[in-house]
Protein backbone atom coordinates (compact mmCIF):
# COMPACT_ATOMS: atom_id res chain seq x y z
CA UNK A 1 0.00 0.00 0.00
CA UNK A 2 1.13 3.57 -0.55
CA UNK A 3 2.10 5.48 2.60
CA UNK A 4 -0.58 7.94 3.73
CA UNK A 5 1.99 10.12 5.50
CA UNK A 6 4.80 10.74 3.01
CA UNK A 7 2.90 9.77 -0.17
CA UNK A 8 6.20 8.47 -1.63
CA UNK A 9 6.93 5.10 -0.06
CA UNK A 10 5.27 1.72 -0.21
CA UNK A 11 4.70 -0.42 2.84
CA UNK A 12 6.10 -3.86 3.45
CA UNK A 13 5.37 -6.42 6.13
CA UNK A 14 7.53 -6.24 9.20
CA UNK A 15 7.49 -6.01 12.98
CA UNK A 16 7.54 -3.04 15.31
CA UNK A 17 7.53 -2.14 18.99
CA UNK A 18 4.58 -0.16 20.35
CA UNK A 19 4.30 1.80 23.58
CA UNK A 20 0.82 2.13 25.08
CA UNK A 21 0.33 4.63 27.90
CA UNK A 22 -2.37 5.57 30.35
CA UNK A 23 -1.31 6.04 33.95
CA UNK A 24 0.89 3.00 33.35
CA UNK A 25 3.10 2.05 30.41
CA UNK A 26 3.02 -1.15 28.35
CA UNK A 27 5.71 -1.90 25.77
CA UNK A 28 4.73 -4.54 23.20
CA UNK A 29 7.49 -6.00 21.02
CA UNK A 30 7.27 -7.92 17.74
CA UNK A 31 3.93 -6.45 16.65
CA UNK A 32 3.13 -7.28 13.01
CA UNK A 33 2.79 -4.09 10.96
CA UNK A 34 3.07 -2.57 7.50
CA UNK A 35 6.11 -0.27 7.49
CA UNK A 36 6.81 2.48 4.95
CA UNK A 37 10.07 1.99 3.06
CA UNK A 38 10.55 5.77 2.77
CA UNK A 39 9.59 7.40 6.08
CA UNK A 40 9.23 4.42 8.44
CA UNK A 41 5.60 5.09 9.35
CA UNK A 42 4.01 1.99 10.88
CA UNK A 43 0.49 0.73 10.18
CA UNK A 44 -1.13 -1.88 12.42
CA UNK A 45 -4.21 -3.77 11.19
CA UNK A 46 -7.53 -3.34 12.98
CA UNK A 47 -7.45 -6.99 14.14
CA UNK A 48 -4.00 -6.54 15.71
CA UNK A 49 -5.11 -3.22 17.21
CA UNK A 50 -8.17 -4.82 18.84
CA UNK A 51 -6.02 -7.63 20.25
CA UNK A 52 -3.44 -5.16 21.62
CA UNK A 53 -6.07 -3.00 23.30
CA UNK A 54 -7.84 -6.02 24.80
CA UNK A 55 -4.61 -7.45 26.24
CA UNK A 56 -3.49 -4.04 27.47
CA UNK A 57 -6.81 -3.40 29.21
CA UNK A 58 -6.28 -6.56 31.28
CA UNK A 59 -2.77 -5.44 32.23
CA UNK A 60 -3.96 -1.95 33.17
CA UNK A 61 -6.73 -3.41 35.35
CA UNK A 62 -4.09 -5.36 37.28
CA UNK A 63 -2.41 -2.05 38.13
CA UNK A 64 0.97 -2.57 36.49
CA UNK A 65 3.46 0.30 36.33
CA UNK A 66 5.56 -0.99 33.43
CA UNK A 67 5.00 -4.18 31.46
CA UNK A 68 6.97 -5.51 28.47
CA UNK A 69 5.11 -8.07 26.34
CA UNK A 70 5.87 -10.02 23.19
CA UNK A 71 3.00 -10.02 20.72
CA UNK A 72 1.85 -13.53 19.82
CA UNK A 73 -0.96 -13.81 17.26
Amino acid sequence: MKCAICQNGSTTEGFTTLVLERDQTIVVKNVPAQICSNCGEEYVSSAVNRDLLSRSQKEWEEGILLEVLNFAA
